[in-house]
């Protein structure tokens, strides 16, 4: 059995509500999220013009850099969502994998996580939740013990 990897956070719960005026075409959208670190709950927020994954990213990297300032040496460098299992599905409901793609900048070390799903923001943020754990273990690994 695959041995979990141990989680720096978890992502308890996430709103995002969007809006977009058709007549002066001005997108925007508010995230509120609700993560565990360690035994403390708390809830982030953001607003963006630049969609819904940017909005939790930045609600995320608000959160934790309380906790693990290093966060911020996390870089998202690819973001790719494709339909998979098209045929099985009728109309828009289809299947989409998520591939994320995260760059450590002290340390250089690319990190790809993915995730597949039927709704494209659960399945991106599981991907970058996904992601983040992953590098903060790759950056504590290198470092001493983190107490949180």
């Amino acid at each position: 059995m695959e041995e979990k990897p141990e989680l720096f956070f978890e992502v308890l719960s996430c709103n995002i509500d969007w809006e977009i005026d058709y007549e002066s075409m001005i997108f925007g959208c508010k995230a509120k999220i609700k993560v565990r670190v360690g035994n403390k709950i708390k809830l982030g927020y953001s607003t963006s013009k630049d969609g819904q994954i940017y909005a939790f990213d930045m609600a995320l990297k608000n959160i934790l850099q309380e906790f693990y300032p290093e966060i911020l040496k996390i870089k998202l460098t690819d973001y790719k969502a494709e339909i998979i299992e098209r045929e099985k599905r009728k109309g828009t409901a289809s299947y989409i994998k998520v591939k994320i793609e995260v760059e450590i900048e002290d340390i250089g070390e690319k990190i790809i996580t993915e995730s597949v799903g039927a709704d494209l923001v659960a399945v991106s943020i599981e991907a970058l939740s996904q992601a983040y754990n992953i590098s903060l273990q790759k950056i504590f690994s290198r470092s001493e013990t983190v107490i949180v």
